[in-house]
């Protein structure tokens, strides 16, 4: 099926990306077959909001995990808007039917202040891409720190963010800890890696990863994280799906007895 444009750009912080950012991105892919992200960069994050919770590099490498969109490029300006993003990707994408996607918080053109670039390149503005209504706030999330740090034999960790259908958690492994075999029958999970050496076990094979790398495990897949380095490991969790209590932890072997 044709669709209606050869581009659809989606700007903006995603930090941390939430199910609203999800749900923009699906519906960017029935407005075109390639979705491109403008990631506004890490000085912008701390003019808005004092600092980034993750910074630009690891911002997009979990973006370009998702098969939704086709490429992420940082944004070199700071500026409040993405006007010159845009600017300079129609200039290097001449003759293209290009649109610019709004969520449910842009539905004003007046408080829109990349419509007049838009309006000048030809690039037409989309409304309601995601729903019409704004679903979650990145900064809000990230303001309002959910529960206190839980205490666990093999270190801790708080979890940051939460909404229906996923969750994401900051966790910490001490020096020579690592957490117990397992798998989970109703989420999948994407681990970066922010400090420190880790070995991860997926089903039958062992992945050596460490600060800016990361890793997708899918559900029902028997995995285990352990530090294996001269520090604390600390890496933000990423849960996806229906079911995302800590019952759902099915462990095969563990350290501590938890079996």
């Amino acid at each position: 099926m044709i669709k209606k444009y050869d581009f659809a750009l989606v700007s903006g912080g995603f930090d941390p990306v939430h199910v609203g950012h999800l749900r923009m991105f699906r519906d960017a892919t029935r407005l075109s077959d390639k979705v491109i992200l403008l990631l506004n960069n890490d000085e912008w994050l701390i003019k808005k909001k004092g600092k980034p919770f993750m910074n630009e590099i690891q911002r997009k490498e979990i973006l370009d995990e998702f098969t939704s969109i086709t490429e992420v490029i940082i944004q070199e300006s700071s500026e409040k808007s993405s006007s010159r993003a845009i600017e300079e990707f129609v200039k290097s994408n001449p003759n293209k039917r290009i649109c610019y996607c709004n969520g449910g918080d842009r539905s004003n053109i007046e408080n829109i202040r990349e419509a007049a670039i838009c309006k000048k390149l030809g690039v037409n503005l989309e409304f309601g891409v995601g729903g019409e209504e704004k679903i979650e706030s990145s900064s809000q999330l990230t303001k309002n720190y959910l529960g206190n740090v839980e205490k666990r034999p093999w270190g801790n960790y708080h979890v940051i963010a939460k909404n229906i259908g996923y969750q994401i958690k900051e966790i910490k492994v001490s020096k020579n800890s690592k957490l117990s075999l397992q798998k989970h029958n109703n989420r999948s999970e994407f681990w970066q890696i922010v400090k420190g050496e880790s070995r991860i076990t997926i089903e039958d094979d062992e992945y050596f990863l460490k600060e800016k790398e990361h890793i997708y495990i899918p559900k029902e897949t028997v995995h285990r994280i352990e530090n294996i380095g001269n520090e604390e490991l600390i890496f933000i969790e990423i849960q996806l799906g229906e079911d995302l209590q800590e019952s759902d932890i099915v462990r095969i072997e563990d350290d501590y007895g938890r079996v």
